[in-house]
């Protein structure tokens, strides 16, 4: 039985200094902060979750990576999904404290460049993507003369989102992003920007278009389109598809982290565990890909 060995383990100590009930991996109330990039994986994993242990109650907050972060700090949560792994220092707040929180990898995701219907150009090199990201190329024309487009309009998610850190760290390398570039609020205001202005570049996580049997996030993918990554001039683009992302093929993947600063087995390490054993069912079903196990990929028709 799923969390067998957890429940035995915390089934010694459940109640607090003053006699309350603590939680356990299994029963219990606790918030967690997500990502707003994995508000539809969580939402999906947290109903199945609930319906298998009907004595527990998770309830999601959904902001950004840095949000998620600093309420880890402060002791405002205690469990938090993002895109990576505690600094150093963030570390050692914790090893101060006699404890490291425990990290557990459940997903890989990828961030996705979506664009208006009408935009004609949807395979873009690396290189290229990087010069719009930075500023140094700011106009459509500049990337192809015939292209009707005038200035490029470029939309994230929110300042301190986990999108915007990956995009400077991993694609950028350090770089600053383009002064034009706009923060919005979310991922699904990134979308709806996208869809009404043609000249709009918007980069959201790709959990948020992934699932191919999702009425409602396929009804996204009527009102943008996703842009293609190619390695080099001439060479064949990707998308930010499961198989893509299993290939290799697409280069802007990432992982999805569980971080659980409970000091004890408590429900944070139930719902981590759960995501990282049977909830793999899930991810793979989200279109994004397993840690633990690829079972079944698709590829998306081209």
């Amino acid at each position: 039985m799923l969390l067998f060995a957890l429940l035995l383990a915390a089934c010694g100590d459940n109640k607090d200094k003053q006699g309350k009930a603590l939680d356990t991996p299994t029963t219990g109330e606790i918030t967690i902060i997500a990502d707003d990039g994995y508000r539809p994986i969580i939402e999906t994993s947290l109903h199945v979750f609930h319906s298998i242990y009907r004595n527990a109650k998770i309830h999601p907050i959904f902001a950004s990576e840095g949000e998620a972060v600093s309420a880890l700090l402060n002791d405002s949560v205690r469990v938090i999904v993002i895109t990576r792994q505690l600094t150093e220092e963030e570390n050692k707040y914790f090893q101060a404290r006699g404890f490291t929180p425990k990290v557990t990898p459940i997903a890989y995701d990828a961030i996705a460049f979506i664009l208006h219907p009408s935009n004609k150009d949807t395979v873009f090199t690396k290189e290229q993507m990087g010069q719009i990201l930075t500023g140094a190329v700011t106009r459509w024309p500049e990337l192809n003369p015939k292209s009707p487009l005038s200035d490029i309009q470029l939309v994230f998610d929110h300042p301190l989102s986990g999108t915007l850190r990956y995009v400077k760290d991993s694609v950028l390398m350090g770089q600053a992003i383009s002064p034009k570039a706009s923060a919005l609020k979310n991922n699904v205001e990134v979308i709806d920007y996208v869809s009404k202005h043609p000249n709009a570049l918007g980069i959201i996580s790709a959990n948020w278009i992934s699932d191919t049997d999702d009425e409602g996030r396929q009804s996204f993918l009527k009102t943008i389109k996703l842009a293609d990554i190619a390695e080099a001039p001439g060479k064949e683009g990707y998308g930010p598809y499961q198989a893509y992302l299993a290939e290799g093929t697409y280069p802007y993947k990432r992982t999805v982290y569980v971080v659980n600063a409970q000091a004890r087995n408590g429900l944070g390490l139930g719902f981590a565990s759960y995501l990282a054993a049977d909830g793999q069912r899930i991810v793979l079903k989200d279109g994004l890909l397993p840690v633990n196990a690829v079972t079944r990929l698709i590829k998306a028709t081209r």
